[in-house]
């Protein structure tokens, strides 16, 4: 069964080219020239995967990824954004919104197969790892994308963060870097420097829907990345 991809732009020129590409590669792409059309094709159709530019008259990028992450149907399909501008801070306030990585326009076509590829990879067992991974008093349960910590359960977590905490977890007591925990879990090597503040934005995330505080539990480690550390 083809992977279904959801592409929303609204400059013509430039989706065809982006949908060319993936079709070239055997995904089955549909459209969208707006935000709001490609919201309401999101919530109907529940696509794989959404490839959505950030920029757009009307409904913007950031209202379309809140609005699906909002909603328990689509929540949990990975989101990648394209920016024009990898300085407006607008990339960090989609990722705080729930997206799962971002790309900055123009888009290279081999760097958009493989970060399409690699955000499509997390929602998919490829290798049969631990059913259970346990650090303390946190379970995750991989099976059913499930957290458990102090005897209450937490589902609402996106694939991007769950995948991160399971990283972690697995490790636990041992740091690891960004640049590890990005070629783990988002599956190829950070493009750049820039790029890995996407790690920090999820830590963030997963702190706060746990009710962490950033010096208990998932810690930051001075120049060695983040840890897992029961008990703190």
């Amino acid at each position: 069964m083809p992977t279904r991809v959801l592409l929303i732009e609204d400059d013509p020129a430039f989706r065809r080219t982006v949908a060319g590409v993936l079709r070239l590669h055997e995904f089955e792409v549909e459209e969208a020239g707006s935000g709001r059309a490609g919201a309401g094709k999101a919530q109907s159709d529940r696509p794989d995967l959404i490839v959505l530019d950030l920029v757009m008259p009307g409904m913007s990028g950031l209202e379309v990824c809140q609005l699906l992450k909002q909603d328990p149907q689509t929540a949990s399909i990975p989101i990648l954004i394209l920016t024009g501008n990898d300085h407006e801070g607008q990339d960090v306030s989609c990722l705080d919104l729930g997206a799962d990585d971002y790309l900055t326009k123009p888009v290279k076509s081999e760097r958009l197969l493989a970060y399409c590829r690699a955000l499509l990879r997390r929602g998919r067992a490829e290798e049969a790892p631990p059913a259970l991974v346990r650090a303390g008093a946190l379970t995750l349960d991989y099976g059913r994308k499930l957290v458990s910590f102090k005897g209450k359960e937490y589902a609402h977590l996106t694939p991007m963060e769950f995948g991160l905490l399971y990283e972690l977890a697995g490790r636990s007591p041992e740091p690891a870097d960004r640049v590890t925990l990005y070629q783990k879990v988002w599956g190829l090597d950070p493009p750049s420097e820039g790029s890995l503040k996407t790690v920090d934005v999820h830590v963030r995330r997963i702190r706060l829907k746990l009710g962490w505080s950033s010096d208990r539990w998932l810690v930051s480690v001075s120049g060695r990345g983040y840890c897992i550390q029961p008990g703190r």
